[in-house]
C-alpha cells in the first residue's frame, strides 16, 4: 500500500498534476498624471526588456497613484519595467540625444534604478516570495527639453 502512495505521489509530480505555489503582487506606480494615456507594469524575470517581461498589463490612468494586482505569479526574482503611455501607441517612445535612445514618456522601475544611468535588471530585482508581495515604481519623466539637465544626466552616467 505504501509503495503504491508513493507511486502514485510521483506519478502526479511527474505529469505536473500538482499545484505549484503561486503568489500575489501588488504593484503600486505613483506619479501618474490623470488622462494623460494608460499605464504599463511588466513583471521581468531575466532583463528589463520588454521581450524578457512575460507578464504585463496596461491600466486606465487616474492620475496620482494606480495599483495593479498580479495573481498567479511564480515566486522568485523578479523586476518591475513600467511606464505610462501618454500617446498611447502600445510602445515607451524614445528619443534620440546624442549617441542614447531616451524614454521621452513617463517610466520607472522597482527599486527606482535608472534615474541616473541605464537600469539593470539586477539592480531593479526583488524576491517575490510565496507569500506574495508588494512593490513601489516611481513614474518619472526625463528632462529631454533642457539641454543642461540632459549634459548633466550623461555626465552622471559616464562616471
Amino acid at each position: 500500500m505504501q509503495i503504491r502512495t508513493l507511486s502514485l505521489a510521483a506519478l502526479l509530480l511527474a505529469t505536473g498534476a500538482v499545484a505549484s505555489t503561486a503568489a500575489t503582487l501588488e504593484v503600486r506606480v505613483s506619479g501618474v498624471a490623470a488622462g494623460a494615456g494608460p499605464v504599463f507594469v511588466g513583471l521581468c524575470d531575466r532583463d528589463l526588456d520588454r521581450d524578457t517581461c512575460p507578464i504585463g498589463k496596461f491600466q486606465r490612468a487616474s492620475g496620482g497613484d494606480v495599483t495593479f494586482r498580479f495573481e498567479g505569479v511564480q515566486p522568485g526574482r523578479w523586476a518591475v519595467a513600467a511606464y505610462q503611455d501618454v500617446n498611447a501607441n502600445g510602445s515607451l517612445d524614445m528619443q534620440p540625444i546624442l549617441v542614447w535612445q531616451l524614454p521621452s514618456e513617463p517610466y520607472g522601475f522597482s527599486n527606482d534604478v535608472g534615474r541616473y544611468g541605464p537600469p539593470t535588471f539586477r539592480g531593479a530585482a526583488f524576491d517575490l516570495p510565496p507569500s506574495g508581495g508588494s512593490v513601489a515604481v516611481r513614474l518619472d519623466r526625463l528632462p529631454l527639453d533642457d539641454r543642461d539637465a540632459v549634459e548633466r544626466a550623461i555626465q552622471r552616467q559616464n562616471q
